[in-house]
């Protein structure tokens, strides 16, 4: 199963201490809350330093896509790279400081025992065939322009959900990026 997703759809809400707004890509199962998730993608404005939420029980991957941050806990500093994946576990007391104004970032959470997640920033060229096999969701998140899947063009931030099957990824330039996430979902539900 291929599903496209557009990010002009994702569906924006303020976060409870007020310090940005998170807009849900998809989640499982569909309709789960912040409570009770197997997984889930987003993206989110941070409007200013603080705390990250924490999450019990779950691994999280973030990765900066406009602005500067730092994160920071008890174990040191991590200087986040544009477009590069940082993962931590959700218990973490993090917490973030802005340089510049605010920032985006795409995140992806997994909760333990239930899912498992892997992302990785890879350029594309020409045409690569990604294969998802049963019980495993690869979704590109377009970093850029310039990538089509099974022959449907992905703009900005759009995502590719590939499920229990093979498609071809195209690339329109010498080198176009995306993330990969990699979902190892231990209950599947169809999304």
């Amino acid at each position: 199963m291929l599903r496209i997703l557009r990010s002009a759809d994702y569906l924006a809400r303020p976060w409870k201490n007020g310090g940005g707004t998170t807009r849900d890509i998809v989640v499982s199962p569909p309709g789960a809350s912040l409570d009770d998730f197997d997984w889930r993608l987003s993206l989110a404005q941070v409007d200013r330093d603080g705390p990250f939420s924490r999450f019990e029980d779950v691994d999280r991957t973030l990765v900066l896509l406009d602005g500067a941050m730092t994160l920071q806990d008890r174990n040191g500093r991590i200087e986040l790279a544009r477009n590069e994946p940082v993962t931590f576990e959700g218990e973490r007391a993090i917490e973030a400081t802005l340089a510049g104004g605010s920032t985006l970032d795409f995140n992806v959470m997994t909760r333990r025992g239930r899912a498992r997640h892997a992302v990785r920033r890879q350029l594309f060229s020409g045409n690569t065939q990604i294969e998802a096999n049963a019980g495993t969701t690869i979704i590109l998140f377009a970093l850029e322009r310039g990538l089509s899947v099974a022959r449907d063009s992905l703009d900005t931030h759009d995502v590719a959900i590939i499920t229990a099957q093979r498609v071809l990824v195209a690339a329109a330039a010498d080198a176009v990026a995306a993330l990969v996430v990699t979902l190892d979902d231990f209950h599947p539900n169809v999304l």
